[in-house]
């Protein structure tokens, strides 16, 4: 894939939706800007990171804060345009192309937007793979890279520098300053040279998305979507989706005493009788099926409505909706020691350590 034109903004928008494992927000009203901006202005030049130059430099440009918050103050790019002007100040150099920081959710979709304003191309890597609610949580992180300098604008339009060479405290600093400035933040940040992104950004990412999010466009029936869901993860560098669990969600709640809210399923088709429940932090992190581990973080844990057969973002479950539960492992620039000490299910505050898709599934994975 050598561009994004307005015809890729739905795929991508259904694949981030997908990778966002239910969370990383969803914005339908930006992706409609989307498709005005590139049917009137042209497309995003997309570059392979072995296209990147090594001495150049390069940029990530990403909404922080409340999805909802920015779906209310529709983003336009400028926000980001601003932002990266100021990087460019601070470092005194040209950037070359947008890099992707969180490769689903709206910042799928935003840094498409300031480009386009930009005239920069995008670089189709990122560094999560799917929606992870934290700075630290990136190929950045595992690499012992810090994303500063970095600039945000709050939603009131002022400008915050951060300087911190630690990642978990440039978090708790910029989140800080976007709860204090509206509860939405646009930054440019990770300047970062192509010799080194080419080492450490997970690649193509961005055209996965849109080739995964477009088996979500007149599908036809589910047990096709399905099918087209497995055949082009299994030929990605993620690995094979898997059904999980159909059933009804039952109820939406929360445990009192963490920082967890749950989905519980009862099911239906091949697993009636069956309870199916899902731990949430932003994202769907742990998965059971009749009280045994069927999934976790940071395998992707994702949900699909049986009825619109479209991916569903966390906040728009309601009881009573029938839903797919699809599985799919996660690149393996997560599944490394130093990536599963800042993204696996102990950093969240789960007891055990993390058990991969393929070993919870082996016959599937291996036969």
């Amino acid at each position: 894939m050598q561009a994004i034109d307005d015809k890729l903004i739905e795929p991508l928008l259904y694949g981030g939706i997908f990778l966002g494992s239910g969370g990383g927000g969803k914005t339908r009203v930006m992706a409609l800007l989307l498709q005005e901006l590139l049917a009137d202005k042209g497309a995003v030049r997309l570059i392979q990171l072995e296209d990147l130059e090594p001495e150049g430099l390069y940029a990530a440009v990403a909404i922080m804060g409340s999805p909802e918050l920015a779906e209310e103050n529709l983003p336009a790019g400028h926000e980001g345009v601003k932002a990266l002007a100021k990087l460019k100040g601070l470092t005194g150099k040209e950037f070359l192309a947008l890099i992707t920081v969180e490769g689903a959710g709206v910042n799928i979709l935003y840094p498409l937007l300031v480009a386009r304003r930009t005239g920069l191309p995008l670089v189709d890597a990122d560094a999560m793979g799917r929606a992870f609610p934290e700075l630290q949580m990136t190929t950045f992180h595992f690499a012992q890279l810090t994303g500063t300098p970095l600039v945000l604008i709050d939603s009131r339009g002022r400008e915050h520098i951060f300087s911190e060479e630690d990642n978990f405290l440039l978090e708790l600093n910029t989140r800080q300053v976007v709860g204090e400035g509206g509860g939405v933040g646009f930054f440019a940040g990770f300047p970062t040279t192509g010799s080194v992104l080419r080492r450490i950004l997970i690649p193509r990412t961005i055209s996965f998305a849109a080739e995964l999010g477009s088996v979500f466009i007149n599908p036809g029936s589910y047990s096709q979507l399905l099918r087209d869901l497995v055949l082009i993860s299994k030929n990605s560098l993620y690995g094979s989706a898997i059904e999980l669990f159909t059933g009804f969600v039952q109820d939406i709640g929360k445990i009192e005493t963490l920082n967890w809210r749950t989905i519980t399923l009862r099911g239906s088709g091949p697993y009636t009788d069956e309870d199916f429940k899902i731990l949430i932090q932003n994202e769907n992190l742990i998965a059971y099926r009749n009280n045994r581990v069927a999934a976790m973080v940071p395998d992707l844990i994702s949900l699909i409505d049986l009825e619109t057969l479209k991916p569903l973002n966390n906040n728009d479950v309601t009881p009573g909706m029938e839903v797919a539960v699809i599985g799919m492992p996660a690149p393996v620039q997560l599944k490394t020691k130093k990536a599963l000490n800042v993204v696996g299910p102990q950093c969240f505050g789960y007891k055990s350590g993390y058990e991969p898709l393929e070993k919870l599934y082996f016959a599937y994975y291996y036969n």
